[in-house]
């Protein structure tokens, strides 16, 4: 990672110029794994959405200040195309901090990144901004690669294998993301527990899903993408700190004034990690 010890070491880069993207699937099947039954049972059955195993992607991407991108979703769409129809994106109610892309396989893919790109970063951009991601092949495609460079982004890449170590959406981004995206779906499944003609549980749709990342995403704080920076060794601190330790140097120089008011603390409670993530899907809208 020399090429990120000089980013922010020797150039001294702002937080905020450095950017981590990066992709994480979500399994929507086999809803709850386990079930209360009285003792004794020889046999329990347990109500499931019905459907095949399905997935779909949320690409995440963060700035060493505790900024967030819109989080890009990517749904299965048409066999043919690989697209969601028109009829279908026109039904849908998109948050502004949510983005729709779809592909035959519901997973990113250099069609997808090369819109992303477009769409996240302007072509007018005067200050280098730095995109740290891993080698997914879609990443190293050409076409990405000109177009970062067109809107002055230089993409630098985490040594393969060390994600889990440099990556700062792996290190500690993505996990209170999956439980808040699992507490979501449970919290909307309590007020749906109907059945269905053939017996089965009602399967969310993509409005649901897009309900659930939308809300996911806004609970993600950025105290938790900044402490995910500096567990990533990309920074050596979160920026709140050093805003806190200035403010502190400042009040040691001000003229002693004191005065009354209400205090109220914020809930500062860790997210659990939580990596099983499972959902069944409908296409319903």
């Amino acid at each position: 990672m020399e090429r990120v010890e000089e980013i922010v070491g020797v150039n001294n880069t702002h937080p905020s110029r450095i950017i981590n993207f990066d992709q994480t699937s979500v399994l929507l099947q086999k809803t709850y794994g386990k079930t209360l039954s009285p003792i004794g049972v020889k046999q329990v059955h347990v109500i499931q959405p019905p459907g095949e195993k399905e997935r779909f992607t949320v690409g995440l991407a963060v700035t060493g200040d505790g900024q967030k991108f819109p989080a890009a979703i990517v749904f299965k769409g048409g066999v043919k195309t690989g697209q969601l129809s028109a009829n279908i994106l026109g039904k849908l109610k998109i948050p502004d901090n949510v983005r729709v892309f779809s592909t035959r396989t519901a997973w990113w893919n250099s069609r997808i990144d090369h819109e992303w790109i477009k769409q996240s970063f302007e072509e007018d951009t005067q200050n280098t901004l730095y995109l740290i991601r891993d080698h997914f092949a879609a990443h190293l495609k050409f076409e990405s690669r000109e177009l970062l460079e067109s809107r002055n982004v230089d993409q630098v890449f985490i040594p393969r294998g060390m994600t889990g170590t440099y990556q700062p959406l792996d290190v500690g981004i993505n996990a209170p993301f999956k439980a808040n995206l699992k507490r979501a779906y449970h919290e909307w499944r309590k007020e749906r527990a109907e059945l269905t003609g053939k017996g089965y549980l009602r399967k969310p749709s993509r409005q649901d899903f897009i309900d659930f990342v939308s809300q996911a995403w806004a609970d993600v704080n950025p105290e938790t993408i900044e402490n995910a920076f500096v567990g990533a060794q990309i920074l050596p601190e979160p920026t709140y700190m050093i805003a806190n330790e200035q403010t502190s140097v400042e009040n040691d120089e001000a003229p002693l004034e004191f005065s009354f008011s209400s205090i109220e603390e914020n809930s500062g409670d860790e997210v659990a990690e939580d990596s099983s993530l499972e959902y069944s899907f409908s296409t319903d809208y």
